[in-house]
């Protein structure tokens, strides 16, 4: 188990690592790339640090549909009375608070969850803010102004070059259907 305080913006390999593999439906409409893609072209990706994180090895998708009996957990304070827990498989990412699954990643992915409005408004952890941001749902309208703020939080992490791409290509794959 991990608390927040270990997955703080210094920890690139951890973010470089969830920010590839927690928005399967992130497109960069211009390049028609997913986000993967992008980093793995930028030479982001430390494939080989985020499936030791995860537990990876070669089959587990195969066995077990992604899913190891003992994964890494985040767990942290939301509210006095709430508590995200974050669940780390190799083939899924796995959301819950106060131990009630809200969302998850993988191939069976149930995101979009959280209007973006809503995330912004109520969490002003930079941190946690990421760490929901897959589960985020943006309208139309708003896309313009998630694209500046999701951008303005990821030059904690990446060169600023890039961050503007990035956040583009996260909020076309967060735009409500």
């Amino acid at each position: 188990m991990i608390s927040s305080h270990e997955i703080d913006f210094f920890n690139r390999n951890f973010w470089v690592g969830y920010m590839a593999t927690s928005f399967p439906t992130a497109l960069d409409e211009e390049t028609d790339m997913s986000l993967t893609e992008l980093m793995t072209e930028n030479g982001m990706l430390d494939t080989s640090w985020w499936d030791k994180f995860t537990k990876y090895y070669d089959g587990v998708l195969e066995k077990s549909d992604g899913y190891v009996d003992e994964p890494e957990i985040l767990i942290c304070e939301l509210a006095p009375i709430q508590t995200l827990k974050i669940e780390f498989h190799p083939g899924d990412t796995v959301y819950f608070i106060n131990d009630k699954q809200i969302a998850c990643t993988g191939g069976h992915y149930d995101i979009q969850v959280i209007p973006f409005k809503e995330l912004l408004n109520s969490i002003k952890d930079r941190q946690i803010f990421l760490l929901l941001l897959p589960l985020a749902v943006i309208d139309n309208q708003d896309t313009d102004e998630a694209t500046q703020i999701i951008s303005n939080v990821l030059q904690k992490i990446f060169d600023k070059h890039l961050c503007s791409q990035y956040a583009g290509c996260i909020v076309t794959g967060l735009i409500s259907e």
